[in-house]
């Protein structure tokens, strides 16, 4: 077996490509019932203090159904995991733990030598696919794609309860020209990047999208774009038999969609320079003369394993009562053209009906209750696959008869029967509506003043039971909207000839005209405009006026009203300052608004500060200013004096505080350094969640200085705000050779001066 280059062990590919996602990853997904949907978005990592830019991702469902992955298995009762996953081209694999196969990539072993057993031995992440690739980049660099769909653990070991699936697409390149503009094009589409500037500058992003809460619902993997899987193509050597490739051989590679069956990185000239793997065509890359300016390659490291288990999974188990037993309904998956049975305690054994879908379905019955040891066997596979029908499962069967919403009397009523008569109904949403029941034991719920149905009517029993049906809508249609009128004012208490701004935008439905007018007050007013959306209060009198505004709608008795009163003082009322109350518990680095709107009589407005304190305002002369909390390791006050000036030039001043409240690094759960396979890693939890919130690494070297040796942004997992920062491969000069500490220092001002780490 050949070992590509720089592969000279199973462990530096694990090291080199990462395992598992950590805590350090930051999922984005939607999930639509049972059926996730991942936003069109990459994650951005930078736990090696390289840049990861964020890349658009082709939407799920990618063209049209056409591209990714089609379908997952049914789940494997004794892992928690799919059985398989099957992109688009029909291909289905499975996941391969088998750690002694060289065809496989798979974490180890918690007992290395002993057996797998989930999950007291059993691998922290395996993959259904993986298809990777290396480029030298110049002067030692590397680009790296990693690429493939991975089986893992919320927790990162294995447990019961934690498993999760994603699909992962990675790009680390090292070496780049700063801030320069990339473009990397790869089997599953091509993404844009810009370089992080300084030492370790580069590209390192992450694109995790798949089912990472650990729910037992595996199909938001499908979302992501890492397939359909790719295969070694038809030059020799072959594939090893039931293997998409061998993940220890460099081959080329057939099966994007795109026809972009390449690792490839364009960017400035300048970017590769000692590049054994530059590009043929002069015209990639940024400039048409340079050869420096574009790397790749069409040779991947490709594991995947063809399934050869079909799996069963019930997906739903539903009785009723007959005689002095029970009927069961089962409903079960698979792949087609299986051969399911049921068998049981007091029940025959029985072959489940099939379609050409992969849906299964058998009804049996019980002498007695529905039997604890109730079993669905598919004895197509080899070994058969079995699932056993959790008591969970069952309920008692629910059926809605009718479901009817009336517009006019805005009445809801169900009726809906249990298969089991000793069955306690109830409609959901409406717990405290009772039914009535009549002689055949339909329950039937009359529900008065729903001004709005929902959807589906649902009931559920204290069996376990659920029915649901759509909701059929009678009665007229809503008369056309009525018109609101509302008025926004700039001003309700002025001094002499300052103007009030009125407005009518916010009013509410289709206006087709607009009338304005002073309805009380002493003369001396005027309005700038009658008829038009907005208008211009001032008043030459002292007094209180009343401003009405008129909104007239399409069809008949279409119209509303609305008022505001202005209280206009005289020339000599005295002004009043207000420049807000005082605001505490700011976020460094989150956008503070300044309230100066409560002062009375401003034509003019002036923020200033103390001496030394030096905050850019975004606007000092307007009502509300705004300005970036700085970042502080203590609680920080900051004071904003608002001078306002009224028409005959009088001028007053009211002060605010505003208080930071820096973020608060939790001392490390744990932080090591493992001198034996090269890596740094520090683990532990964080007041803030943010994107902003990025924590810098230093190491204390023996000279007493600090250096940096990364950085990490944390990420919310479970609830709890933690961060995950790895380096691996650390270059000489950031390699301790004894225990010591290291600073952790958060850009939202947590701030760790010293804290241990050990040396393993």
């Amino acid at each position: 077996m050949t070992l590509p280059k720089n592969l000279t062990s199973r462990k530096p590919y694990e090291a080199r490509f990462g395992r598992g996602i950590g805590k350090q990853h930051v999922p984005r997904r939607f999930k639509l019932g049972r059926v996730g949907v991942a936003l069109g978005a990459t994650v951005a990592l930078t736990a090696t203090g390289v840049v990861a830019a964020v890349a658009v991702a082709p939407p799920p469902a990618h063209n049209n159904h056409t591209v990714g992955l089609a379908k997952v298995g049914p789940i494997d009762e004794t892992t928690g995991f799919p059985v398989s996953y099957t992109d688009t081209n029909g291909t289905r694999l499975e996941m391969c733990t088998e750690v002694a196969n060289p065809n496989c990539i798979v974490g180890p072993l918690p007992t290395p030598g002993q057996p797998v057993s989930f999950p007291s031995n059993y691998p922290g992440e395996a993959f259904y696919s993986a298809a990777n690739a290396t480029i030298d980049a110049g002067n030692g660099n590397k680009a790296l794609l990693t690429t493939g769909t991975e089986a893992s653990f919320a927790g990162g070991t294995a447990k019961v309860g934690q498993q999760i699936t994603f699909g992962r697409i990675r790009v680390r390149v090292s070496g780049l020209v700063d801030n320069g503009a990339y473009k990397v094009t790869h089997p599953f589409g091509t993404d844009n990047y810009v370089s992080q500037p300084g030492a370790a500058r580069g590209i390192n992003n992450t694109e995790d999208i798949g089912s990472l809460s650990p729910d037992g619902v595996f199909d938001q993997t499908l979302a992501a774009r890492e397939a359909p899987f790719l295969k070694w193509d038809a030059t020799g050597p072959a594939a090893p038999a039931g293997y998409l490739g061998d993940p220890t051989v460099n081959h080329a590679v057939t099966g994007s969609p795109y026809n972009t069956n390449i690792f490839r990185v364009e960017g400035p000239a300048g970017s590769f320079p000692g590049s054994t793997q530059q590009c043929a065509d002069p015209t990639l890359g940024q400039s048409n003369t340079a050869t420096d300016d574009c790397i790749e390659t069409n040779l991947f490291q490709v594991q995947g394993k063809l399934a050869t288990r079909a799996g069963v999974q019930v997906m739903k188990a539903i009785y009723q009562n007959r005689d002095t037993g029970h009927v069961m309904d089962l409903f079960a998956k698979s792949e087609p053209g299986q051969q399911l049975m049921v068998t049981g305690t007091g029940i025959s054994q029985t072959s489940m009906r099939r379609d050409a879908k992969g849906n299964y379905f058998a009804r049996v019955y019980a002498d007695g209750p529905p039997p604890v040891d109730l079993t669905v066997t598919n004895t197509t596979d080899k070994p058969a696959s079995v699932d056993h029908v959790d008591q969970s499962l069952f309920g008692d069967n629910v059926h809605i008869s009718s479901a009817v919403y009336n517009t006019d009397s805005q009445t809801f009523q169900v009726t809906g029967q249990s298969g089991d008569p000793s069955s306690n109904l109830t409609l959901t949403g409406y717990p405290g509506v009772a039914p009535m029941v009549d002689s055949a034991g339909n329950s039937t719920w009359s529900v008065p003043n729903v001004p709005v149905p929902p959807s589906d009517a649902i009931v559920t029993t204290n069996k376990g039971g659920v029915g649901s049906s759509d909701v059929v809508v009678t009665g007229g249609e809503f008369a056309s909207a009525q018109v609101k009128a509302a008025i926004q004012g700039s001003a309700n208490a002025v001094q002499i000839g300052a103007p009030v701004s009125l407005d009518s935008t916010l009013s509410t439905g289709t206006v087709t005209s607009s009338a304005w007018a002073i309805t009380s007050g002493p003369a001396g007013a005027a309005l700038s405009s009658t008829t038009a959306p907005g208008t211009t209060f001032t008043a030459t009198t002292a007094g209180t006026y009343t401003v009405q505004l008129t909104v007239t709608g399409s069809g008949g008795n279409n119209t509303s009203t609305d008022t505001y009163v202005i209280t206009v003082s005289g020339a000599t009322a005295v002004p009043v300052a207000d420049a807000g109350p005082d605001q505490t518990g700011i976020i460094p680095t989150s956008t503070v608004t300044l309230d100066g709107t409560n002062s009375k009589f401003a034509k003019t407005f002036a923020w200033s500060q103390p001496a030394g304190q030096n905050v850019a305002l975004n606007g000092p002369t307007t009502a509300n200013p705004t300005f970036v909390m700085p970042a502080t390791t203590t609680p920080t006050t900051y004071v904003f004096t608002l001078t306002i000036t009224d028409t005959d030039g009088t001028a007053v001043s009211d002060s605010v505080n505003v208080i930071s409240a820096p973020g608060v690094i939790a001392t490390p759960d744990s932080a090591t350094y493992k001198a034996g396979s090269l890596e740094w890693r520090v683990r532990g939890n964080t007041q803030y969640c943010s994107a902003n919130n990025l924590l810098t690494f230093s190491w204390k070297k023996s000279d007493g200085t600090f250096v940096q040796i990364g950085t990490a942004t944390p990420a919310l997992a479970l609830g709890v705000c933690s961060y995950d920062f790895r380096l691996r491969n650390t270059p000489t000069a950031l390699r301790p050779t004894s225990a010591g500490v290291i600073s952790i220092k958060s850009a939202l001002g947590g701030y760790i001066p010293s804290t241990p780490f050990q040396l393993l």
